[in-house]
């Protein structure tokens, strides 16, 4: 390739000039949609020429690697690059021994990724699929850049971009954060996966699973089709101190509260990958970089599973910090609705309305042992069908089981939230509107990836871990081949 500076992209920047200086008959988007063109065409040209005024990283006769070897074969070497104006071209120097890969100093220099898309191309994807799908990523990209990327090639960007996003938090130094309650709140939310993704039970499951319809599943059927991933929070909260009356006219949207405190230095992630045990540690591992002397008050929220009930109580005794379990408020009314469609005619909207409100005020005050006592007596009375009689004892024992999470007016006057909205937003947003796409199976690197992304992303972190993820894609693809940098200082403009 022939080395030039600037000069093509004078010549293209004349002709672009020339071009629009002459009258034309478009309508004006025609005429902007090809200015577009002929302007990407010139900035691609200026980077070009600027890459080519950087030299070749001819540093010399040697270059020493970063093991101590000495380097002395050079060889001339040409790579493409894909970047957001369009495809250039690095002509660089090599150094290398038999049987060694060569190290390219001024791709050092320039901190040029290992794959053949430039960081600006990379992050443009990255952050885009953390938003939409593939297929719609890969069409803007083409259509801002006018860089084709295979789905295969979009994969490899993303897994590769989600790299540190472990290593990012690890070294998170946290912010000094007045308010007195740190909040914990965990879920599960299943993605449909290839078979391949599927953890050895499920996946065993869908091997064996005969289904009685051929379009589509029968009642009670499931597909074995989904692997659970864990969604996580933590966050810190004013106290909001409420009567059981304030949070039920809250609730029945009687009244809604001007007041409420908003979550503050709120992080969200999700993992497909590692297991609901590992997850939830990292949760309680974040808590106590955040308050490492356990000062604030620590509340946890759940929504009954037993599993993560049990986990976080074991948890807690191992980390030695006291902690306050609250069952999820909005669960409970859910088992209140079951029940009262029993209790009440189907089409008796107003009764089950009545129903729930008047068990629900009970629930507030302090007495859901009673409420689960109601229901098994109710259900007593009525000729129930074997389903309506099991979701009634379900809607009691789920109640009654849970009542050490349910003191509700205390946790009330110490300004304790009592609903899980916040995690059950976020499963919502990163799993539900992202991952649920119709027609979506995916793999588990790819699932595990673009749930990294989507968490940054939510978390409001996405900028200062791109900065850390380039920086250790520094260190990954330049400082450990090139040990002494300061036989780069020929290639530093002066």
């Amino acid at each position: 390739m022939k080395k030039i500076g600037f000069e093509e992209a004078e010549r293209q920047f004349s002709r672009v000039v020339e071009k629009f200086k002459a009258p034309s008959s478009q309508w004006f988007e025609a005429v902007e949609a090809e200015l577009g063109l002929d302007g990407r065409e010139l900035t691609r040209q200026i980077l070009q020429g600027h890459i080519n005024c950087r030299g070749r990283g001819d540093i010399g006769p040697v270059l020493i690697a970063a093991d101590g070897a000495i380097l002395t074969h050079r060889r001339l070497m040409e790579r493409t690059l894909q970047t957001m104006f369009g495809e250039i071209c690095i002509e660089r120097i090599g150094y290398s021994l038999r049987d060694r890969s060569s190290v390219f100093p001024l791709d050092a220099v320039l901190n040029l990724p290992a794959l053949s898309y430039s960081a600006g191309i990379q992050r443009f994807v990255a952050r885009w699929v953390s938003t939409t799908s593939f297929t719609e990523t890969l069409e803007l990209t083409k259509e801002v850049t006018g860089v084709t990327i295979s789905k295969s090639q979009a994969l490899e960007i993303v897994q590769k971009c989600a790299t540190d996003f472990d290593a990012f938090y690890a070294g998170q130094k946290q912010k000094v954060c007045q308010a007195p309650i740190l909040v914990l709140t965990t879920d599960g939310k299943g993605i449909v996966m290839r078979p391949e993704g599927l953890r050895e039970e499920t996946r065993k499951r869908a091997q064996g699973a005969t289904s009685t319809m051929k379009t589509r599943l029968a009642p009670g059927e499931k597909s074995n089709r989904k692997r659970m991933a864990q969604v996580v929070s933590i966050y810190f909260i004013e106290r909001f101190v409420r009567t059981p009356q304030e949070v039920f006219d809250e609730l029945a949207r009687r009244e809604a509260s001007k007041r409420k405190p908003r979550p503050s230095d709120k992080r969200v992630w999700a993992s497909i990958e590692k297991n609901a045990d590992d997850v939830i540690n990292t949760m309680f591992e974040e808590a106590h970089k955040r308050d490492p002397k356990h000062k604030k008050e620590w509340v946890i929220l759940i929504d009954g599973n037993k599993h993560q009930l049990r986990l976080v109580r074991s948890l807690a005794k191992k980390e030695g910090v006291e902690v306050v379990i609250i069952l999820d408020i909005i669960h409970v009314i859910e088992y209140l609705w079951d029940a009262a469609r029993l209790f009440n005619a189907e089409s008796d909207h107003v009764g089950c309305e009545r129903w729930v409100e008047a068990q629900l005020t009970r629930v507030l005050n302090g007495h859901a042992g009673k409420v689960a006592g109601t229901i098994r007596m109710q259900a007593a009375k009525r000729k129930l069908s074997k389903a309506g009689a099991k979701t009634a004892n379900d809607s009691a024992r789920y109640i009654a089981g849970h009542k050490p999470y349910m003191d509700y007016a205390a946790y009330l006057k110490r300004g304790f939230p009592i609903a899980t909205g916040v995690i059950e937003g976020a499963c919502r947003h990163l799993i539900k509107d992202r991952m649920d796409v119709t027609g979506a199976r995916w793999s588990l690197d790819g699932a595990e990836s673009v749930l990294k992304l989507r968490s940054l992303v939510s978390s409001g972190d996405f900028d200062d871990y791109w900065t850390f993820h380039r920086q250790r894609e520094y260190e990954r693809n330049h400082l450990t081949k090139i040990g002494d940098l300061t036989q780069l200082k020929l290639l530093q403009p002066s």
